[in-house]
């Protein structure tokens, strides 16, 4: 290197100068073999107590309640209930429901509108057979419902007059159980007192037997024939309707406003079906008659009991055909 390198060239120079801090640095690199590793990052402190996961079996949020219908969903579900007949049944599921809801979005909806007075009718039919089969709470819900609609509608009146009836007489019955059941507690009460009384009390003793005294001699008389038993009245309940099905209200009746009633004789079968219906009497004459032949030949009853046997019973009902509002 020194043959190649003058000393006094600016390279030589450079190399003088930079050999001592090439060697310094190897003797600090021997010497750092053996130096400590550096301390290692102390770890984050565990979270508080206050941050711990939540304990096994808490129970599961509640779950976000169901987005609210819009009018198209609630139309839709109401031409729905239309068309299957779920008039005002069941509760939350039926075609008023869905239609008053639409109204109540939409106050001037001519289609919800529509449909509520073309079904008037058959609500309030349905009302009518509720508070006839003793649902009074039901007819109650269905009135209330109605009202929203046409609070001032005469049908309405007079079917929440049936119901104020119906109800003082269901409190006036429930009223005569009641004091009976009380009565017959109290007797029976009272019975088992004098049983146990008499039963404590001490036998008395017999008296002394009187001496006999000679019987009369026989004296022979007429026998008269035993008396004739009289025949049990025969117990009979009569028939109850179980079940009863609103006529359908016919299209072309209903688009010209007619309204009347039509009498139906039928046989109550022994199984509580109805046969053999027929028209009597009709006002107007054979515009509602096959409307209330078919619903009356749906109609389920409780036949007629004879002495515990059920027996066919002939009936004859007034079907009436009336709109509202």
């Amino acid at each position: 290197m020194a043959d190649k390198i003058p000393n006094n060239s600016p390279a030589a120079s450079g190399f003088t100068r930079f050999l001592p801090v090439a060697l310094l640095g190897l003797i600090v690199a021997a010497c750092g073999g053996n130096a400590p590793p550096p301390p290692a990052p102390a770890k984050p402190a565990a979270p508080a107590a206050t941050a711990a996961a939540p304990a096994a079996g808490a129970s599961v949020a509640a779950a976000a309640p169901a987005p609210e219908m819009t009018v198209d969903q609630l139309l839709k579900a109401a031409n729905t209930a239309f068309g299957e007949k779920r008039y005002v049944t069941p509760q939350g599921n039926n075609a008023l429901e869905y239609y008053l809801q639409v109204l109540a979005k939409d106050p001037k909806n001519n289609i919800a509108e529509s449909a509520l007075r073309e079904m008037f009718p058959f609500a309030t039919g349905e009302v009518e057979q509720e508070i006839n089969g003793g649902s009074l709470d039901e007819a109650s819900r269905v009135i209330d419902e109605l009202a929203k609609f046409d609070p001032s509608n005469y049908t309405l009146t007079i079917l929440r007059g049936k119901l104020d009836a119906k109800k003082k007489q269901a409190e006036h019955d429930q009223q005569v159980a009641t004091a009976a059941a009380t009565a017959a507690a109290a007797k029976a009460a009272a019975d088992q007192k004098a049983a146990a009384q008499a039963a404590a009390a001490p036998a008395p003793e017999p008296a002394a037997a009187a001496p006999p005294k000679p019987a009369p001699p026989p004296v022979e008389k007429p026998v008269a024939p035993p008396p004739v038993a009289a025949a049990p009245a025969p117990v009979t309940t009569p028939a109850q309707l179980l079940k009863s099905v609103a006529p359908s209200y016919p299209p072309e009746a209903f688009r010209s406003r007619r309204q009347g009633w039509v009498e139906v004789q039928f046989t109550i079968t022994t199984d509580g079906k109805v046969s053999n219906a027929k028209v009597t009497n009709a006002e107007p004459s054979r515009v509602f008659d096959q409307a209330a032949l078919e619903a009356v030949r749906r109609w389920t009853f409780k036949p007629r009991m004879v002495n515990g046997k059920p027996v066919e019973e002939e009936a004859t009902r007034r079907i009436e055909f009336k709109l509202g509002g």
